[in-house]
């Protein structure tokens, strides 16, 4: 698992942002985020921001970060899709 993702953030590295963006990697305001994800930006001084970046592995895991211009701040691993829950569609 932690090869596969360490792969798949290596493959980024080579990426424009245009081609990352998308329906499975994007931005999240952080008014979204949950109560404790808005906490610990709080706590880690990190709070000035608009928005995290999340990028989806597989299934619900993700990992969040802040967009700083070509790089990422790696913030959060989040195995459960904790950080910013989503509502099923249609439910």
């Amino acid at each position: 698992m932690e090869l596969e993702i360490l792969q798949k953030l290596h493959n980024f590295d080579s990426m424009a942002w245009a081609d990352i963006e998308g329906e499975d990697h994007h931005a999240i305001e952080v008014g979204r985020l949950s109560k404790d994800a808005r906490k610990r930006l709080e706590e880690i001084k990190q709070d000035d921001v608009a928005e995290v970046f999340s990028f989806h592995f597989s299934g619900k895991r993700r990992i969040f970060g802040i967009r700083d211009r070509n790089a990422v701040k790696l913030l959060w691993w989040d195995p459960e899709h904790a950080v910013c829950p989503s509502k099923l569609r249609n439910t």
